[in-house]
């Protein structure tokens, strides 16, 4: 788990697009930390913390507001499409000692494995994993070696390896990753093996293979005798 971070927040009354405009013209962000059970609280943070948290918050970070101080955990992040500005951000409070339901990265790791080796690529089906632990534990990812997976081999939710005090939440079945053969490297293998087939399975291809093989050098498959070669033979019948 890594480094909770803290940030100091203004509160914030004036609510509604036109206001928050207004705010963001003034170097602060926008902030709602969503309550369980209460009414939202309102705050900014300037523009430097809020580039900070979208960085470096994986999950929880702490937010102070006054004389008060609240764990909450990282929510949606809104950002201007066009200029890449941060708008809006999201957070939960939380107690750092309940259990809460979050989303937790996969992160695998193919330097070793022997699938990968052979040719094959990791294709990555699910990137994230639902999980229920204590708030305070939340591991930053969940990260899957590889170094025992073959070729054409799936992971699976419940072949993972959780820390302690981590339950998982996905289904189990659920699939996690695949080492497959690359597009390009199937079509070249169907091909030889079709022709392969086609050879075996072709016996006039195979009778026309064997005279060419016993052809002496340079001569074409299916090519007429050399008729000034049959004349020059002396005829064993004339004496």
């Amino acid at each position: 788990m890594s480094a909770t971070h803290a940030y100091t927040a203004l509160p914030r009354t004036a609510l509604g697009g036109h206001a928050s405009d207004k705010l963001r013209l003034t170097g602060q962000v926008p902030v709602t930390i969503s309550r369980p059970g209460k009414d939202s609280s309102h705050a900014s943070i300037d523009t430097a913390q809020a580039r900070h948290l979208a960085a470096n918050v994986v999950h929880l970070c702490k937010v102070t507001i006054g004389k008060d101080t609240v764990t909450t955990l990282k929510g949606e992040i809104v950002r201007d499409c066009l200029k890449d500005t941060i708008q809006h951000i999201d957070l939960v409070e939380v107690d750092e000692k309940s259990q809460i339901t979050v989303e937790v990265a996969v992160v695998p790791d193919a330097r070793n494995c022997p699938g990968v080796k052979a040719g094959g690529i990791v294709e990555q089906s699910l990137r994230k994993l639902r999980v229920r632990c204590a708030a305070n534990a939340i591991p930053d990812a969940i990260g899957i070696d590889l170094g025992e997976t073959q070729l054409m081999q799936t992971i699976y939710s419940q072949m993972l390896t959780l820390p302690k005090g981590v339950a998982m939440v996905t289904k189990a079945k659920t699939p996690i990753l695949s080492v497959v053969i690359p597009r390009g490297m199937k079509k070249v293998d169907e091909v030889v093996a079709t022709d392969a087939v086609t050879k075996a399975l072709d016996p006039k291809a195979a009778a026309a293979a064997a005279p060419a093989a016993a052809a002496k050098p340079g001569a074409k498959p299916g090519a007429k005798p050399d008729a000034k070669a049959a004349a020059a033979k002396p005829d064993a019948k004339k004496k």
